[in-house]
């Protein structure tokens, strides 16, 4: 996390810091990402950085901490408009979330996080243990867990209903992995072709794929 001088800084000097930031992360994954880059961009001297943020670490992980932010913030607005519908509300949600990876303003930065998997970098780099990682994925699971409408839903328990979550965030976590390796490989897919990947996934998990005369 940032030292107290970072937040103790006008706002449109914190904003420069953190756009500096993205647009190195968004070049270059975190092993090759350059502080010199960052405070050149930012226009501060490399003394102040080091007043603001421990390492490259630091501002690396307090980067994803921000994208977590948004992430829960926008899984809140999806699970209120549909009244704790699971299905529907992660329908919306993993929609927002293509558009964002895909053609968002931060989508590089995705990518490179995406792909190379930096938490294991970054800890490393910083002597933390891993666990100390952003904790998008844990908050994201026990929102839901508390917050789903399970009238709508054949099973109750915490752990069945857990299972069910890490199955559509497993889903939607290979449905990306599809995409960015389709994309490393030259070979274009469409948002449109993203979303309705994700939505049959969700229909079949929904609604079971075995026809009406199988069903017990």
């Amino acid at each position: 996390m940032p030292k107290p001088t970072f937040f103790r800084l006008p706002e449109a000097k914190q904003k420069r810091l953190m756009d500096a930031a993205n647009k190195e992360f968004a070049r270059a994954p975190f092993n090759d990402a350059s502080i010199s880059h960052i405070i050149k961009d930012a226009g501060i001297p490399r003394g102040s950085y080091y007043q603001y943020f421990d390492d490259k670490a630091d501002l690396y992980f307090y980067l994803l901490e921000q994208v977590r932010h948004r992430a829960v913030a926008a899984l809140q607005q999806v699970m209120a408009k549909h009244h704790g519908d699971l299905f529907a509300a992660m329908s919306e949600f993993f929609g927002l979330t293509i558009d964002a990876l895909v053609q968002g303003p931060h989508a590089a930065l995705y990518r490179n996080v995406f792909l190379h998997m930096d938490f294991h970098s970054a800890s490393k780099m910083a002597g933390s243990p891993l666990a100390e990682r952003p904790r998008g994925h844990h908050e994201i699971h026990q929102y839901l867990l508390a917050n789903i409408d399970r009238r709508k839903l054949r099973i109750k328990s915490d752990d069945d209903v857990s299972l069910l979550i890490r199955q559509i965030v497993g889903m939607f976590m290979q449905t990306i992995g599809y995409f960015y390796s389709r994309q490393t490989k030259g070979k274009e897919v469409t948002v449109a072709e993203l979303k309705q990947r994700t939505n049959q996934i969700l229909d079949w998990l929904q609604y079971g794929v075995a026809s009406e005369g199988e069903r017990h």
